[in-house]
């Protein structure tokens, strides 16, 4: 089943740490689209839940040098 969630994203200060954390992302099996905003500190990503779950996509922005949240909601 396809799931869309809203990321909270603390720690971006350039142009690249979006692309950094959306080829992270992107490498986890299940994941069919991420895009991150920097000027709003926030992703959107849709992902097959069967494959992968929000905690892993949270855990894989963490391991690459950012703090991510669930949006409540």
């Amino acid at each position: 089943m396809i799931e869309t969630n809203y990321l909270d994203i603390k720690g971006m200060h350039c142009s690249n740490c979006p692309t950094k954390i959306e080829k992270a992302v992107s490498e986890i099996a299940g994941v069919k689209d991420i895009n991150v905003a920097l000027s709003d500190e926030n992703a959107q990503v849709t992902f097959n839940r069967n494959l992968t779950g929000i905690s892993e996509i949270i855990d894989k922005i963490d391991t690459v040098g950012f703090e991510a949240k669930k949006v409540s909601g």
